[in-house]
């Protein structure tokens, strides 16, 4: 039993060795990074969310007892760690004459929330980048989730859904035609983040999300930019009654981003419209065409809810200390046709507009960061819809009061 133990030391020891030697030879240099995070979360009224509570969406739907008492008004209190996350850096040698270099992230926020506090992947990808053009392969973020233009919340999401919170597997090239110019075509598919409706609904289609992208300016002073994007979904293959059906639901998106340091002063500001962005988790959705079935095969055409969605965020860093403020704001428009709902097809089609405005506070003391973030969510739900499902009259808003607690410490 000791001489296996030796052995398989010197092994280890040996393939160290080895390893440290070939990327010696080939310039790799790898970093670790992470943090661990810890998250108090009060709230004061039921609401859509996931990964028991961490990610919040918007206050549900008023639900009345007998005697009209809201079942949904009722305090929360959730503590989670679920957010920890731990990263590698990697940059590479020379290959094909473009610097090389690659990520891979995960976290213990999980996919569903059958499966919180496991383990998955946020990013996996590399980059070749040559000096006019660069090559992204792998998962990373979706590109309308532009990193440097991303609202500084402190609650986990981004700004969901008002921002856009999406990874996904994508080829994404880009072309530098001056240094402070970018524009990129991006072909990806869905992963864990997936549209409303069967889950694959896009694989049906054979046909990737297809994104281009043009922005221009530098983070360090101004950064603006433009997107648009098409995607394709088939939800179903073959009818309740058995016939085959091929009938494809494609949907556009366009995006304009903002970024603007005055001083120690940092505004961002994003809006977004577009046809069922639910993959990106925001609202909307789509449904059966009116109008064109149940033919006597079963089968419909689709048509899609037109979502709006704004942001504006304001960052401020007086030394160790960070002031800022999240501003909110979607709503849907109805469908291009008559639009008849669906069953799990979109994300609260009933709404009407949705809004949040967000101040925070941090400080930060080498590696710990201590921040809390005050959250008031507000949802108004549509009591009638036109043939288009545009809202003709609204019940009374409903609101969630959220309070957190973030303590980070990143390494």
């Amino acid at each position: 039993m000791k001489r296996i133990l030796l052995f398989a030391l010197l092994l280890i020891l040996q393939i160290n060795a080895a390893i440290s030697q070939d990327a010696e030879k080939h310039q790799v240099e790898a970093k670790v990074f992470g943090f661990i995070g810890y998250d108090a979360i009060l709230d004061t009224y039921k609401s859509l969310d996931a990964r028991d509570g961490e990610l919040i969406f918007y206050p549900l739907r008023p639900r009345l007892d007998s005697t009209g008492k809201d079942i949904n008004k009722a305090v929360q209190l959730q503590m989670l760690s679920i957010s920890t996350r731990l990263g590698l850096s990697v940059r590479g040698p020379d290959i094909l004459g473009a610097k090389s270099s690659a990520l891979v992230e995960a976290d213990f926020y999980a996919t569903k929330n059958d499966y919180v506090s496991l383990l998955r992947i946020r990013h996996a990808m590399f980059k070749l980048k040559w000096a006019t053009t660069e090559l992204l392969v792998g998962q990373y973020w979706h590109p309308v989730f532009v990193t440097d233009v991303a609202p500084s919340v402190i609650s986990f999401g981004s700004g969901a859904p008002f921002h856009s919170l999406n990874r996904s597997p994508q080829i994404r090239f880009s072309y530098f035609p001056y240094p402070m110019v970018r524009i990129s075509l991006t072909a990806l598919m869905q992963s864990y983040h997936k549209s409303s409706g069967p889950e694959d609904a896009q694989r049906n289609s054979g046909k990737p999300e297809l994104m281009l992208q043009a922005a221009a300016g530098s983070a360090e002073e101004f950064l603006a930019g433009l997107s648009v994007g098409y995607k394709w979904l088939t939800p179903r293959l073959v009818t309740q009654t058995g016939y085959a059906t091929c009938k494809t639901s494609g949907q556009y998106l366009f995006s304009a981003f903002l970024l603007k340091k005055l001083g120690k002063t940092v505004v961002k500001a994003e809006a977004v419209y577009g046809q069922n962005p639910t993959h990106l988790n925001m609202i909307g959705g789509y449904g059966m065409a009116s109008g064109s079935g149940p033919a006597p095969n079963d089968d419909y055409d689709y048509t899609s809810l037109n979502t709006l969605s704004t942001w504006v965020d304001v960052q401020h860093q007086a030394g160790k200390m960070g002031v800022g403020l999240f501003a909110g704001y979607s709503k849907l428009y109805g469908a291009d046709k008559n639009y008849t709902s669906l069953a799990g097809y979109s994300r609260n089609d009933d709404l009407n507009n949705i809004y949040r405005i967000s101040p925070r506070l941090s400080y930060q003391a080498e590696s710990i960061t201590f921040a809390l973030e005050y959250m008031l969510t507000a949802a108004t739900y549509g009591s009638t819809f036109d043939n288009r499902h545009r809202v003709t009259s609204s019940l009374d808003p409903v609101y969630n009061h959220r309070a957190t607690l973030n303590i980070k410490y990143s390494f």
